[in-house]
């Protein structure tokens, strides 16, 4: 403990078999000793970021069929849906009007939409709701796109910077190893294909966040394999805005049978304040109480975490896996201040908006 409290302050790199080593054999309260010295150093303000924000997702039908997911539908079924360009705009503008700087949109995989719905929807997004910033399609639809549109994922990534485009949500990387991604996703792009997109992007010029989902197949091993493939690309590009790790929701999901129970409190603190420990280029790791809920939400904030997302006015996916949380300004803003923290308001790129 004493030799990383002295890497840490020195600001110095973790190992892969040290962080091995911290999630084994270290205590969850050690952990966030070490995560809440690290990011002090980062970051030695007592700042918490959120952004208000909305997350409509333009289609269900997908046909990659991520076994951990509750959101998608064949397009057969009953309650698939496909939304006109008229609506999405409609959705974006509402989102402004109600006091919303981002929109974060992504949806299935869906072969029957021409590229021209995608360029259609950033340039009139653009254009009519110019008060808000359009944070859009992950890495897994820039593939999908450029498969049906028979196209390299470098061409529509340029395509799309023209328009206007100028930061790509980080979703769809799960866990970046590609032997569980068969387990959990086997229809989905691989590892590889995550990082070469992300690569392409950053290059390109575009801001991106990074996340990661677990709490399903993965091991320590896997994780930790995971979060050194974000901080070499970090190292390379320096073009992810934060990182946000996030735990699986199984209810609803064709992993429900075989994981019943998700991850709880201390397992999701342990893992985050691991993040923190190791990823020593990112200034901004975000703490989730969208799926942990407002005290293990609260309690992130002492194990690294200095952001808590967004508001999301709107949002689909976790909520086909029956997730129960919802929060306005207000109940962001009292559990940041009721940790002894002093709440930040936001934009897409972390410049501050409103300090309460």
């Amino acid at each position: 403990m004493s030799e990383l409290v002295d890497k840490i302050i020195r600001n110095d790199r973790i190992s892969f078999e040290e962080a091995l080593d911290i999630i084994h054999t270290f205590s969850t309260l050690e952990i966030g000793q070490l995560a809440t010295l690290r990011k002090k150093i980062i970051d030695p303000s007592n700042n918490v970021s959120f952004v208000v924000d909305t997350n409509p997702n333009y289609t269900n039908i997908c046909d990659t069929e991520c076994l951990f997911c509750a959101f998608w539908r064949k397009k057969s079924s009953k309650d698939s849906y496909l939304l006109s360009v008229d609506k999405v705009v409609e959705i974006v503008k509402t989102s402004y009007h109600n006091g919303a700087t981002t929109v974060l949109l992504q949806g299935g995989h869906n072969p029957d939409i021409e590229l021209n719905y995608y360029l259609e929807i950033i340039q009139r997004v653009i254009k009519e709701v110019p008060g808000i910033h359009l944070h859009a399609f992950s890495a897994p639809e820039i593939s999908s796109i450029a498969k049906y549109t028979k196209q390299e994922t470098q061409e529509i990534l340029k395509k799309f910077w023209e328009l206007g485009l100028r930061t790509i949500p980080g979703g769809g990387a799960e866990v970046l190893n590609n032997d569980i991604r068969k387990k959990i996703s086997p229809l989905k792009i691989s590892a590889d294909e995550w990082m070469k997109i992300t690569e392409e992007a950053h290059h390109i010029g575009f801001k991106t966040t990074a996340t990661m989902m677990f709490g399903h197949a993965e091991s320590d091993n896997d994780i930790v394999e995971h979060l050194q493939r974000i901080r070499d690309l970090q190292d390379e590009t320096k073009n992810f805005l934060s990182f946000i790790p996030w735990t699986f929701k199984p209810e609803n999901t064709f992993m429900e049978n075989k994981i019943s129970t998700e991850v709880g409190g201390d397992r999701y603190l342990r893992v985050l304040g691991l993040c923190r420990i190791f990823l020593d280029n990112f200034k901004y790791i975000q703490g989730s109480w969208f799926t942990q809920g407002f005290k293990v939400g609260g309690v992130s904030l002492h194990y690294g975490a200095n952001d808590v997302g967004g508001t999301l006015l709107q949002e689909n996916v976790l909520k086909s896996a029956n997730n129960p949380y919802k929060a306005g300004i207000d109940e962001i803003v009292h559990v940041i201040t009721s940790e002894g923290f002093i709440p930040i308001q936001r934009d897409t790129f972390y410049n501050t908006i409103k300090k309460y």
